[in-house]
């Protein structure tokens, strides 16, 4: 009887062990994946950003263009193509970071 009792808490303990290794593994491979996704959030958030700045240096740029006479049509000539009417437009009509309310 107490070959059997011993046996049931050795294979308990060995059961308990696993499975706190099991839920180490899981855990540290969630944190590992949590730092992932904290990098590329992190990253996301820059770059949108980065980008909100850049949009608004191209719409001052245009409003300017706009100010010395040309047109929409006009600004997609001088800019050889590189932004389309609807695109130039868009930023055309960007508020200022200031003007936002």
């Amino acid at each position: 009887m107490t070959d059997t009792k011993t046996s049931g808490q050795s294979i308990r303990r060995v059961a308990r062990r696993a499975a706190i290794a099991a839920q180490a593994k899981r855990r540290a491979n969630a944190a590992e994946r949590d730092k992932r996704l904290d990098a590329a959030a992190l990253a996301l958030i820059v770059a949108l950003r980065e980008r909100d700045a850049l949009e608004q240096q191209a719409g001052a740029a245009i409003r300017s263009m706009i100010t010395e006479g040309l047109t929409i049509a006009d600004i997609v000539t001088w800019t050889d193509g590189q932004t389309t009417t609807k695109e130039a437009a868009r930023l055309a009509n960007l508020q200022p970071e200031g003007d936002r309310s």
